[in-house]
């Protein structure tokens, strides 16, 4: 007797096949990226940051910079979290130049880039304008005018890494992914505000040169301080 063959039969038993796959896939996944992106994977063990110890000291000693002077170093809970302030004050310059660090160093290995920016602003009830991002080699930086009631800064913030550093998160994911697998290590970073007092509701143009030269500052001493491998 000759045997049948369905081929309809066939093809429908594969389509629920492979939707049974495509459905257990976007399950696992749905689970899985906001674990992962939390560190929480219970089978994950994210790799260390060598550095930490070194970056962590930050949120208490504050950054030393050559040619300023340190008139108050603080830390500070922001959001949470520990941030060091600094008011420094050039110890060459007749017309006292000043700025002022804030500094969110990386807690843990595990932690990430996230809300720095929004954390930051909040506390400092700032009210902003002229948002530009302004870039230099392989430091990019947010720039914008920010006053209270009593004061009106020049600021530039961004992410420091150890080679360069950029404002948003986004740049730390994929940079990190790249640490990783050359490296075996999380990608170390400290958030960075710099802020140049200036007058009330002045324009901030003028002011651009300065942010710049002053956060190459920053980033260059940051390297030297915690992301080098002697830190």
């Amino acid at each position: 007797m000759a045997m049948s063959f369905n081929p309809s039969g066939f093809k429908s038993r594969n389509w629920l096949r492979w939707l049974v796959v495509v459905v257990l896939v976007a399950m696992i996944t749905v689970v899985a990226i906001p674990q992962y992106f939390s560190g929480q994977l219970p089978w994950y063990s994210p790799p260390g940051v060598a550095q930490i110890k070194a970056i962590r000291s930050l949120k208490d000693t504050g950054l030393a910079l050559d040619g300023w002077s340190e008139d108050l170093q603080q830390k500070i809970s922001i959001g949470g979290d520990q941030w060091s302030v600094q008011q420094l004050t050039h110890v060459n310059s007749s017309a006292s130049e000043q700025m002022i660090i804030f500094l969110k160093p990386q807690g843990q290995s595990k932690d990430q880039p996230e809300v720095e920016w929004i954390d930051l602003q909040g506390a400092q009830k700032w009210q902003t304008s002229h948002q530009r991002r302004l870039r230099a080699d392989d430091l990019s930086i947010d720039t914008f005018r920010a006053w209270t009631s009593n004061q009106t800064f020049a600021v530039a913030q961004w992410y420091a890494l150890p080679n360069g550093g950029h404002p948003a998160p986004h740049h730390w994911f994929w940079r990190d992914q790249s640490y990783q697998w050359r490296r075996s290590e999380r990608l170390p970073w400290v958030a960075v505000a710099v802020l140049l007092p200036m007058p009330p509701l002045g324009d901030i143009s003028p002011v651009y040169p300065d942010l710049e030269r002053l956060s190459q500052l920053v980033q260059t001493s940051l390297v030297k301080a915690v992301f080098s491998p002697e830190s």
